[in-house]
């Protein structure tokens, strides 16, 4: 337990903790954003020009959009080892 409190210390010195919690959520907006953007996209197209019941549209966005989020934060990390 003392070792935990220890390490707690030396992260809040420094402000590590904080800028961990700030780059876990910059990817997970990274992932998310451009999914949900496909989603919705793939939505308005399914209904403005889909069949009954049609979701292609829906589905392929999502999994571009998922696609893209995954290679964005593959660069963002990228970059940031690299710098």
């Amino acid at each position: 337990m003392e070792a935990h409190s220890r390490l707690l210390r030396r992260f809040r010195g420094k402000g590590i903790f904080w800028q961990s919690v700030a780059a876990l959520g910059v990817v997970g907006w990274m992932i998310a954003l451009p999914a949900v953007a496909g989603t919705f996209l793939g939505r308005f197209l399914d209904r403005r020009f889909g069949g009954s019941g049609s979701i292609s549209w829906t589905i392929t966005l999502m999994l571009l959009g998922l696609g893209i989020g995954i290679y964005s934060v593959w660069r963002f990390l990228f970059y940031e080892r690299h710098q």
